[in-house]
């Protein structure tokens, strides 16, 4: 599903491949850790279908969101926690590591570090692929603060969190129902 998806984002069999590489790359530095694999799958599934709808470099982006809490098991490691501040610290080094192993380009590499050193930033990088980064990750983590809030207060929390229109749009179909008496 998600391959189709990308397929739609016209990417070229190399950058599929790639973009396979460095999905295994990110399962296998996560190891067993279900839990981080699944959220980065979401999370890259959200962003490419926000990029159909935003001009944004699909590689740079997808890169970005397989690879954006890698950080995490140094972070935990080094610091018995993960904050944040201590995922975009950790980061990029270890992406950087990831990137040159599958052979990426260092430009490349820049984009993406840079990306996943300030993924908690909200004022992060001005680019579309970091918009994107931020609502496709808002997506998925908007499922843990949303249980027993009020139509207006996800309305509110949606209207502040998201960054794109088509971000946006998605959360308003993943979290409100449908009100048949609007309809």
């Amino acid at each position: 599903m998600l391959h189709e998806r990308l397929t739609l984002n016209r990417l070229s069999e190399k950058q599929l491949r790639f973009l396979e590489q460095v999905r295994l790359l990110m399962e296998k530095y996560f190891g067993s850790d279900v839990r981080r694999i699944v959220h980065a799958h979401e999370v890259t599934n959200h962003a490419a279908d926000l990029l159909q709808y935003i001009d944004a470099d699909p590689v740079v982006t997808l890169t970005a969101t397989y690879l954006h809490d890698i950080g995490i098991p140094e972070a935990e490691r080094k610091y018995g926690q993960c904050g944040g501040k201590l995922q975009e610290q950790e980061g990029p080094p270890v992406a950087r590591i990831l990137l040159a192993d599958v052979g990426a380009e260092e430009g490349l590499i820049d984009k993406v570090c840079e990306l996943v050193g300030l993924h908690h930033t909200p004022a992060g990088v001005d680019s579309a692929e970091f918009r994107i980064l931020w609502d496709a990750d808002a997506l998925v983590n908007l499922s843990e603060v949303f249980a027993d809030k009020r139509t207006h207060e996800i309305e509110a929390i949606l209207d502040k969190t998201l960054v794109t229109e088509a971000g946006y749009r998605r959360a308003r179909d993943i979290y409100l129902p449908v009100n048949p008496a609007s309809l």
